[in-house]
């Protein structure tokens, strides 16, 4: 019998500096904009909205001589592919569904993406720590909240990657709650506040 599970959209903040288009895009034309339109693991589109004309003009040949493939559409917008970067690459070639992306700086990426369950987003976050990448994860949301706050999802999450649920705990909730640099008792109301909503969920739809 195969275990069900819920899908979790999350927003993924990941530093990188290996992206040519958006170094140069961003440290040349501040002002101007980048959509990452597809992923795919290998290469990545990106749509470029320039503020004006001239600069649009003034970007297209020095964005051809780093894209795989660019094309101006219109007379302010460039498609241009080229090679993932390191963030891109782990996200395209995860189990994740990127609904959007943007550049918050030219070395700093944010993800809205959504994930079949749980455990896939515990694996791109171990993917992410192997491959050495400083990120974070916010706006933790479900389909299905049980009446869970945002705070107790992140709280619950970091639980599970700590191994606070594994037969054999590697860790103690004092010892992970000054992890989290909050008090054993805060911890400890939080984690039963919210195992009885979930308890409590389960318990309507199951008996």
């Amino acid at each position: 019998m195969s275990k069900s599970s819920k899908e979790i959209t999350v927003e993924i903040t990941v530093k990188r500096k290996d992206c040519e288009v958006t170094n140069y895009i961003l440290q040349t034309f501040p002002d101007a904009t980048i959509e990452r339109l597809k992923i795919d693991g290998k290469t990545t589109t990106h749509r470029i909205l320039f503020k004006s004309d001239h600069d649009t003009d003034v970007a297209l040949p020095e964005i051809r001589k780093i894209t795989v493939d660019c094309i101006k559409s219109g007379k302010r917008t460039v498609w241009a592919r080229l090679s993932c970067c390191s963030a891109c690459s782990i996200l395209g070639n995860s189990e994740a569904v990127i609904l959007g992306s943007r550049a918050v700086k030219a070395d700093t990426l944010s993800y809205r993406v959504s994930f079949p369950g749980l455990s896939k987003l515990i694996d791109l976050k171990h993917e992410l720590q192997n491959q050495k990448m400083e990120y974070t994860i916010s706006d933790l949301s479900s389909g299905d909240t049980n009446g869970v706050t945002e705070r107790e999802k992140e709280v619950l999450l970091q639980l599970y990657e700590y191994g606070y649920f594994d037969p054999e705990r590697k860790l103690s909730l004092t010892q992970i709650a000054e992890q989290m640099n909050i008090s054993t008792a805060a911890l400890s109301e939080i984690l039963r506040k919210t195992l009885k909503k979930i308890v409590k969920e389960y318990l309507e739809s199951n008996i």
